[in-house]
């Protein structure tokens, strides 16, 4: 082996490590493993509970039916009085009570409606978390 080989051979030795090691210095650091998914609380409701709602949810049901009925018959009782009357100002003041008792029937739908929620949101949360 010549001087000028071994020369060379040491220059290829001394270069190598330093090409390695700016190889792996210009390599993007690869993206960095996703966090755990947390654990997701998800509520449970207790059979009385589910039952406790379901009694709620029938309630209204059946309150909003009973006023449906009501205004049903409200409404045929003022259809016979409408098709009675023969005077004009008796057909506006009916008119004008059929849009007030109108009014008082969806604000007797809305008070059922908002008694029944504030009744699920009155009810502690006693629900047990499923992982």
């Amino acid at each position: 082996m010549t001087n000028a080989s071994r020369k060379f051979m040491l220059i290829l030795l001394a270069a190598a490590p330093l090409a390695a090691f700016a190889q792996a210095a210009t390599q993007p650091a690869p993206p960095p493993k996703p966090a755990p998914r947390p654990r997701v609380y998800v509520p449970v409701q207790s059979p009385n509970q589910r039952f406790q709602q379901q009694v709620n949810q029938q309630q209204l049901i059946n309150k909003q039916n009973q006023n449906a009925v009501q205004e049903q018959l409200r409404q045929n009782n003022l259809n016979q009085q409408r098709n009675a009357a023969t005077d004009p100002a008796m057909r506006t003041q009916l008119d004008n009570a059929d849009r007030q008792q109108q009014q008082q029937y969806r604000a007797r739908q809305d008070a059922a409606a908002r008694q029944a929620q504030d009744k699920q949101t009155d009810q502690p949360a006693r629900a047990t978390s499923r992982p």
